[in-house]
């Protein structure tokens, strides 16, 4: 935490986050075992740049959005509740929707934690929206998920 003292410093830290997770996705996209996954995948790296370009914004306004009050439920029970574990080569849509999904939970554990350790209430606010955000990102995978199942 020492090494992220104010509101830039978290707000950079977020933006290699985004740009970590896009290579993420591309990586999966790598291992899709179908075009459709690869596309997918790619889509969801092509959000967390989204998510860096919108964080470079708020980084060049110096301050958060006015939030929306729109809350997404952080409790993404698709990450708790199914088990993939990453052991290379080609993955399903599915399992890589599930792996997605735990890192996405895990960003907003991480963030959240920041925000309880935070010293300004600044800080604090800060990691808070970025929790939320990826809160609302790992929503959005486990509609894709459950869109899967109904479709499948």
């Amino acid at each position: 935490m020492s090494e992220m003292k104010t509101f830039e410093d978290a707000i950079r830290f977020a933006i290699n986050h985004e740009l970590e997770e896009a290579k993420f996705y591309e990586s999966m996209a790598a291992r899709s075992s179908s075009e459709d996954q690869k596309q997918a995948m790619l889509s969801q790296a092509a959000e967390e740049l989204d998510h860096k370009r919108r964080l470079e914004a708020i980084l060049a306004k110096g301050k958060l959005p006015i939030p929306s009050g729109i809350v997404a439920d952080p409790d993404m029970k698709l990450a708790e509740t199914l088990r993939v574990v990453d052991r290379g080569g080609n993955l399903s849509y599915e399992e890589a929707l599930i792996l997605s999904a735990q890192r996405e939970k895990q960003a907003v554990r991480f963030y959240r934690v920041l925000a309880q350790s935070a010293p300004t209430p600044e800080l604090a606010d800060v990691f808070n929206f970025l929790a939320e955000q990826e809160a609302k990102h790992g929503k959005q995978i486990e509609q894709r998920y459950d869109d899967t199942q109904r479709e499948g």
